[in-house]
């Protein structure tokens, strides 16, 4: 296989590959760290009969009217808390991911900056000898608000034309120098690196626009309610 190198911290270079599996296979490319003091996902609408189609035509919302929600397609960047590396990875591992800012609905916060995300490592393989390098993949699965609502979400990468379903696969290649004996480098994210993720469908919040202030209220507890009669 042929691989379109470019440069990165780790002396390796990528290929992208499509793939039909659900996930994608994580980039080995750190983000750019940047501060975002004031960065928020705003979503300000007002959920009418109109709004029970989405922008998309071929989509149908199940949101209640009236109800607040976060629309598809909306953007979060998430946090690495600490190293995720394929040397230590295994299949199933909890990924270590962070919330990077508040998500802000009509001046409500409904998920604070610093809320635990999701995601399971789905593929992990430590570097070997012959110059076979380490493989890690993850998903980004959801994170929830205030009020308890799991929120779906999917890793954004970059796509292509031609994939069945946008999956992409970014497999991680040695450069061989110094012979077939070469032990290949593993893949390795340290603590910060962003990820950017999408909201994979319009989520209800099952609560009002005029009761969401109330709802996500810190000072109102929240969690599993138990009534003993």
């Amino acid at each position: 296989m042929k691989c379109n190198t470019r440069t990165i911290a780790l002396g390796l270079c990528a290929s992208i590959l499509f793939t039909s599996s659900p996930y994608a296979i994580a980039d080995v490319q750190e983000r750019p760290k940047h501060p975002q003091p004031s960065y928020t996902s705003n979503v300000d609408y007002t959920n009418t009969e109109e709004d029970v189609f989405s922008s998309s035509p071929q989509r149908l919302s199940t949101v209640a009217k009236n109800h607040a929600y976060i629309p598809r397609d909306t953007q979060f960047t998430v946090e690495l808390t600490s190293e995720l590396s394929s040397k230590k990875a295994r299949k199933g591992d909890i990924v270590p991911l962070k919330l990077s800012h508040n998500v802000i609905i009509n001046d409500v916060v409904v998920i604070p900056e610093g809320a635990t995300v999701r995601a399971t490592v789905v593929e992990a393989k430590s570097a070997g000898m012959f110059g076979r390098s380490g493989k890690l993949g993850f998903t980004i699965d959801s994170v929830r608000t205030i009020n308890g609502i799991d929120i779906p979400l999917a890793y954004t990468a970059a796509r292509e034309s031609g994939s069945a379903d946008g999956a992409v696969a970014v497999v991680a290649f040695v450069s061989i120098i110094g012979g077939m004996f070469m032990k290949g480098k593993n893949v390795s994210f340290p603590a910060g690196t962003t990820f950017d993720a999408r909201v994979t469908a319009d989520t209800d919040l099952h609560v009002s626009l005029d009761d969401l202030a109330d709802a996500m209220s810190p000072n109102r507890p929240h969690g599993v309610t138990i009534t003993l009669k």
